[in-house]
Order: structure tokens, then C-alpha cells, then sequence
């Protein structure tokens, strides 16, 4: 269940304002979303020209003298009459904010009703204020990256059959960032916990977590949407649940009686009474922005790009990927914000990356090319290709894997969740707990964090060819006609042999799984030794013939299993043939594109020739090239 994330809220003190009166609320504080830490912009004033309305009652107060005229200097805008300064009490920016009467916010408010009831009271009236006065910036912010984002909500809202003024709920839970973490560690535009995004089929992994994918994270948090409004039959009591959980909304519902969310507001949890108040104050000022004199910075703003889906595998530099494309990079990561890192390790297979369509067109008639040069990573020993046993190649990923508590004497909630780095929420979520109340022997479940060795698709040629031949001792020099056999050295340089004796037949090493024993020592067990050797208790115990682990002494020998590589010759074209080769030695910043090009051949023949199923390549492996 998403939880309380950007939507925890702090107490801070309100103050009422309208034209030609200052009203403050001493006995009612006002609580504020955390998602409005959105970052700082330097100072400035906003001003207006215009503004299609202002009541009756603040223009005659403006008449009146209550409220200052700002005076009209030549080197600034004119401020429109009656508007009142203020300063955003988180980025201390000064707008010039134009009043309006209740009764003109209420019938405006109305206005905008769809399927979803707006009424205009005490609470909602709360939150307009406070964001008019207290956080205009955030207004401003959201206007700036709105146009981005709600074509995507509008999309997925259309297509699951919810109320379009619910894209305002993504404005508190995150303040519209898909990069958003909250204290409680939900992630992304909808704040999802890992468990919930995984639940609803969000991937999360070293390189990409899709809880920041605006398209896959909006279509799980309607999905989850619609879910809570079968359950309630209300789109009020869904945005309620979806804050603080389903189980609390019934919990009122049954203490109260009642099923009208504004009937059930006073029996809601506190931190969630704010919730539904303040999404209608944003739905509300989303659309009347202007008549308050706020308006985006068109110079900041974001707007919609026509963009087209590439599925690729690493290893991709996503930088050299973005030059090569002739895009740029913060472009691609605002386009992408699911990929955590600047590049794709080995073992990531059809990534989704979204690129602008001008250059998706380059990108695809030049595919190969900008394929091949990205694939270098400026760390080599993050390579699929380090990782590699005899079961094939690997790489660890870090899942949440779940474990089982026995509830001991003193035991207490608390004192479990200390104990294993978890929260007491977590534990009681995770074992369907209503209290803190719990017996001794009672099993509980919870879940840590865990390296697990994760074996890949992806496999390498396990062949390494060296083919070498001697040059007959009256070779004419290199100018007037081409060896038919060179060794390229470390350096890449072509040496001609001057042996007269024959050079080694061609090779490769193949695995071949072979039986080496140990004597067990004093304090070895089969765990300790299992893992000396990279293989496993129970295959230690089949091969030995053991019927209990713990049935083994000091000088017993045991058998294991472990893999070698042996030379196997190579049969190879020979001279007549005509069908030489070269060895080349991989050099740092080489890709087979590179080498292609040097060598007058395709990647596909570099392919062919060396059996290789991908375009990775690295630093010192041997390549076999026609000559």
C-alpha cells in the first residue's frame, strides 16, 4: 500500500488572509505535506497586470485604505490593485497575491465538480489560504510541470474509467517529481513501498527501479485506485485509503456508522483529515491560478515531447548513448527517470528507454554504430564477464527476503523491530497484527535485505582461439606483399615470426568438470568446506555418500567436484586455403565497431568468426580476424 509518504504532515501556524482583513486562527493549525519540499529558487516578485475578477467587497477595502498600495515604481511592473504581498515560508519568494471572496472561491469551486463532490468549507477553505499565502511557490512549481506529466495521467485515468480531477493527487504525494523519496522510503510520483510497487508488477533492481516510470508507476497507482473504490464505492473514501490505508477508513466506518467521507472526517486518522481538504484546494488553484496572480515561469516550464520506446540489453553507457544521439543527457534522464545509474551493466535485459522521435530516427539508421561504441563502460569490473562460474555467468541482485521470528520470553514489538532493522508498522502489516500485543512462541514473519546471486541468460563465448603460424625464412618485406600470418601484440602492432621452427597448432580452452579430494581438518564442517570449494552441502554429501552432515571426522577425505580448463587443438584453414587470420588483442576504449572499420570487416563476420552471440568485449580478450 502506498503510505503516508509525502503526506505526513508538520504543524505550523496559520494566518487568514483576505483583502482589508487579517484574520488569525489561534486555536486551529494548519498541517503541511511534506511534498511540498520542492527546492529553492532565488527571490523575485511576482507581479500582475490583470486579473479577470475581484469582488466588490476587496475593492472597496482596497478604496478604503485598509490594505497598502504597493507604490508604482518606473522600473517595475504595476501591481494589480488590492493584491496583498506575501512570502513563501519554504523558498522565501514574494508573489503579490490577488484576494477573493468566499463566496466567489465557493461558486468557482462548484464549477469544477465532475464525478468527484467539491464542497467549499472550514477545511478546504484552510488549505487555499494556506497555499495561496504560505506556499505560493508550490502553486508555481506545479503549474511549470504540469503540462509534462498530465497528459500520462490523463491517459491511464481514461483507460482504467477513474475521475480526471484525481491527477491532482500525484501534486501531494510527491509535489509531481517521479524521483520523490519520502522518510518511510516510498519512491516515485505516486509514492509506492517497494513491496506494493513489486505487488503490482513494478520492477526494482541495482540499475532501475520502474517505481519512477511515469507511465508503468500511473498505470499501478490507478490500478491500486480502482481496487480501493470497489472496496468503499467511493472516490472520496479511495483518495482517504490510498493516504492512510484501507484497514483505518473501515475501522472509522465501523466506529462511526457512517459512510459519507465527510461525515467520517472527525473519526480519521489525523494525519489523513488534511488529505482529501487539500487535494481540492490544489484542484482548485490548478485551475484558477491566474485569478490569484500566479503564473508559471514559461522560460522553466515543461511541455509534452513526442517520444519512441527502445527495448535494449546492456552493457550501454547511457552518456555516450545520449551523445551519440545527439541528445542531450539531462534531457534522456527527465525522459527516463526509472534508470538509476548513467549506464546498464551486462546482465540488464530489454530495458525500456524512451527517447525524443527526431532522434529515435538517427538512432535507427545508425543503430549498429551507436550500439557498439556505447557498450564500453568506464568501469570494466562491473562486466557481466567478471562473474563467472561453472554454472555460467552471474550477477547479484538485492531482493527482500522473508524470515521467521519465534517470540521469546520479554519479547515486545519494539524490541523485534530493533533487533532486525524494520518498523513496528512493517512487522504488524507484514503479520496481519491489529495490536502490538504478542504471545510467546508466536511465529512472525519479516523481511531483510539480501545479496542474492542472480544467474544470467546472457553467456559469453567460452572459447579463446590463439592461432599462430611461422613465416618462411625468405619472406619478402611486408611493402611488397602481405604476410599471410601476424600476431597482433599488447600494442596492437603487427610482428612478423622469423622462427624457422613451426609455431603451436591452433587452441581453445574448454571446462571440463573434474574430482579433486580433501582431508577434513579440525573445526571443518561441510559448510566450511562447501564453500571453500564453490559447491554445495547436499552435492558433498550425494558424492560421499554421507547420510548426516554432522557425521564427518578430522582425516576423512572427501571427494569434490570443481571445473578446469583444458587446451583442445583446433583444426584451421590452412595457407592454401586461403584463409589467414589475425589475432587482435582488445585494447582499452576498443568495440567491435572500431575494430571493424580498422579491419574491413563487419561486426557480423567479427561475430561469426569468433562465435560470439553479443557485441561486449573486453580489455585483453583475443579476437580472430580474417587476414
Amino acid at each position: 500500500m502506498p503510505k503516508l509518504s509525502f503526506s505526513k504532515l508538520l504543524i505550523v501556524p496559520f494566518l487568514f488572509v483576505s483583502a482589508g482583513l487579517i484574520a488569525q486562527d489561534s486555536n486551529n493549525n494548519v498541517k503541511e505535506v511534506e511534498a511540498l519540499v520542492i527546492g529553492k529558487n532565488p527571490q523575485r516578485i511576482v507581479t500582475v497586470q490583470k486579473a479577470d475578477s475581484l469582488s466588490d467587497d476587496s475593492q472597496k477595502t482596497a478604496a478604503s485604505g485598509i490594505v497598502k498600495k504597493q507604490p508604482i515604481r518606473k522600473d517595475s511592473a504595476v501591481i494589480f490593485p488590492g493584491s496583498i504581498e506575501v512570502t513563501d515560508i519554504r523558498d522565501n519568494v514574494k508573489f503579490h497575491i490577488i484576494p477573493a471572496s468566499d463566496e466567489v472561491i465557493e461558486q468557482r469551486i462548484r464549477g469544477l465538480e465532475n464525478q468527484m463532490p467539491m464542497p467549499y468549507n472550514e477545511h478546504v477553505k484552510k488549505y487555499v489560504d494556506y497555499f495561496l499565502y504560505k506556499r505560493p511557490n508550490f502553486v508555481k512549481q506545479m503549474l511549470e510541470r504540469k503540462e509534462f506529466y498530465f497528459p500520462v495521467f490523463e491517459k491511464y485515468l481514461a483507460k482504467h474509467n477513474i475521475p480526471d480531477e484525481m491527477k491532482y493527487l500525484a501534486l501531494l504525494e510527491s509535489g509531481l517529481n517521479p524521483n520523490a523519496v519520502s522518510r518511510a522510503k516510498a519512491v516515485g510520483m505516486w509514492q509506492f513501498m517497494s513491496y506494493t510497487g513489486k505487488e503490482y508488477g513494478l520492477k526494482i533492481n541495482d540499475y532501475m527501479d520502474e517505481r519512477r516510470h511515469v507511465e508503468k508507476s500511473t498505470d499501478a497507482s490507478f490500478r491500486y485506485l480502482t481496487k480501493l473504490y470497489s472496496w468503499f464505492d467511493d472516490w472520496e473514501l479511495a483518495l482517504a485509503s490510498y493516504n492512510t490505508g484501507p484497514g483505518r477508513i473501515r475501522r472509522a466506518i465501523r466506529k462511526s456508522g457512517k459512510t459519507d467521507y465527510w461525515a467520517l472526517h472527525n473519526y480519521i486518522h489525523p494525519d489523513t483529515r488534511a488529505y482529501v481538504p487539500q487535494w481540492e484546494a490544489l484542484n482548485y488553484l490548478m485551475n484558477y491560478s491566474a485569478e490569484h496572480g500566479i503564473y508559471p515561469d514559461y522560460a522553466k516550464t515543461l511541455y509534452p515531447m513526442e517520444t519512441e520506446n527502445l527495448l535494449l540489453d546492456g552493457p550501454l553507457n547511457l552518456v555516450t548513448f545520449a551523445q551519440l544521439n545527439y541528445l542531450d543527457f539531462e534531457t534522456l534522464q527527465l525522459l527516463n527517470p526509472h534508470l538509476l545509474k548513467h549506464e546498464l551493466p551486462g546482465y540488464a535485459k530489454n530495458v525500456e528507454i524512451k527517447i525524443p522521435t527526431l532522434n529515435y530516427v538517427y538512432f535507427e539508421n545508425n543503430r549498429e554504430c551507436v550500439l557498439d561504441s556505447a557498450c564500453v563502460l568506464s568501469s570494466p569490473s562491473t562486466d557481466v564477464i567478471a562473474l563467472e562460474d561453472d554454472k555460467g555467468h552471474y550477477h547479484f541482485e538485492y531482493k527482500d527476503i522473508k524470515h521467521y521470528y519465534s517470540v521469546r520470553s520479554g519479547d515486545y514489538l519494539g524490541k523485534i523491530a530493533e533487533r532486525y532493522g524494520v518498523g513496528v508498522s512493517d512487522l504488524k502489516r507484514w503479520n496481519g497484527l491489529r495490536s502490538n500485543t504478542i504471545m510467546k512462541g508466536q511465529r512472525l514473519a519479516y523481511y531483510k535485505r539480501e545479496s542474492i546471486k542472480v544467474y544470467d541468460a546472457y553467456h559469453e563465448t567460452k572459447k579463446e582461439t590463439v592461432v599462430a603460424k611461422a613465416e618462411p625464412k625468405n619472406t619478402k618485406p611486408a611493402t611488397e606483399t602481405r604476410s599471410n600470418v601476424k600476431v597482433t601484440g599488447e600494442k596492437n602492432t603487427a610482428l612478423e615470426s622469423t622462427s624457422s621452427a613451426p609455431a603451436e597448432r591452433p587452441f581453445h580452452y574448454e571446462k571440463k568438470t573434474v574430482v579433486r579430494y580433501h582431508s577434513i581438518r579440525n573445526g571443518e564442517n561441510l559448510t566450511t568446506i562447501a564453500r571453500k570449494y564453490g559447491t554445495s552441502v547436499k552435492d558433498l554429501m550425494k558424492l560421499n555418500n554421507i547420510a548426516s552432515a554432522n557425521k564427518i571426522m578430522r582425516g576423512q577425505r572427501l571427494k569434490y567436484e570443481t571445473t578446469v580448463s583444458e587446451k583442445v587443438y583446433d583444426k584451421v584453414a590452412s595457407e592454401e586455403d586461403g584463409n589467414t587470420f589475425i589475432v587482435y588483442t582488445v585494447q582499452s576504449g576498443d568495440t567491435l565497431w572500431n575494430i571493424s572499420q580498422r579491419h574491413g570487416l563487419t561486426i557480423s563476420e567479427i561475430k561469426k568468426i569468433n562465435g560470439m552471440t553479443s557485441n561486449s568485449i573486453h580489455v585483453g580478450q583475443k579476437i580472430k580476424l580474417k587476414g
